[in-house]
């Protein structure tokens, strides 16, 4: 028979909500909303329902391609997009209002930084994440993504890995497997050049999550399973504290997920 808790202690993590950068995408897209006819938007913009439903009742519109739009407004979101995406919606007639994070903004930079350097450049990330994609298509040459320490010794063994090296992070990974991932590169390259990009609020928040998930009996983490960062959040709480669930509103939340816990996070 399940035990049930008759004094519960919940505690709200102090940072909730989305960051700077989504943040500013919103109002961005917003005032193009307001000021603009036929805005659209290259994939998601955010992985919020209530948010998107808001939007595309003011006007803003999703494509999966640039095939259709020869006119109006792109707003491109806070991860953003890679060069040649951006020459072509321009080579469409197409106006562009730029939401991407000024943080990843820095990101790109670094990346381009290191090329410059003569280094072959690494990022530490998810190869799917739109971010990284934006990275990759800001560069010259070719980038080594790479997600895990089998990874680097797989890109090692296939002599993928050179001696000179540049290494960017997805500013929204979790610092941990970055650490693990850049001690393995140092060890394995003769040259290793390093420019932190890791956003700090994330990464305060990934740190907060996590402490808390460790005091608590139960862990609850709200947000889109369509959302990467989401994801890898649970991720980080589920391995301090296995009684974490992941959920997207407070309908999918069961009395019996929670009922016999004292303290919820």
């Amino acid at each position: 028979m399940m035990e049930v808790s008759t004094q519960r202690k919940v505690i709200m993590a102090r940072e909730v909500g989305f960051c700077f950068g989504v943040k500013r995408a919103i109002n961005l897209t917003r005032q193009a909303l307001a000021e603009r006819q036929k805005v659209f938007i290259l994939g998601d913009l955010v992985h919020n329902k209530r948010v998107t439903d808001e939007l595309e009742s003011k006007g803003l519109r999703k494509v999966d391609d640039l095939d259709g739009p020869t006119s109006g407004t792109m707003v491109v979101r806070a991860h953003g997009l890679p060069k040649a995406k951006l020459n072509e919606a321009r080579s469409r007639g197409v106006d562009i209002v730029d939401a991407t994070c000024p943080i990843v903004l820095r990101a790109q930079e670094a990346a381009q930084a290191l090329e410059a350097r003569g280094c072959q450049v690494v990022i530490i990330g998810d190869r799917n994440h739109a971010e990284i994609k934006g990275i990759l298509g800001a560069l010259r040459n070719p980038a080594l993504v790479i997600d895990s320490v089998q990874e680097l010794r797989e890109a090692k063994a296939q002599h993928r890995l050179l001696r000179k090296v540049g290494v960017i992070f997805q500013t929204t990974h979790a610092l941990e497997l970055c650490r693990e991932v850049l001690n393995e590169l140092i060890f394995m390259c003769k040259e290793v050049q390093v420019i932190n990009t890791i956003c700090r609020p994330v990464q305060n928040r990934q740190d907060e999550a996590i402490d808390l998930a460790a005091r608590v009996d139960l862990m609850i983490v709200v947000g889109s399973r369509t959302s990467a960062n989401t994801v890898e959040l649970a991720a980080l709480c589920r391995y301090h504290n296995p009684y974490t669930i992941q959920i997207q509103n407070a309908d999918e939340l069961a009395i019996e997920d929670f009922v016999w816990a004292e303290t919820v996070g």
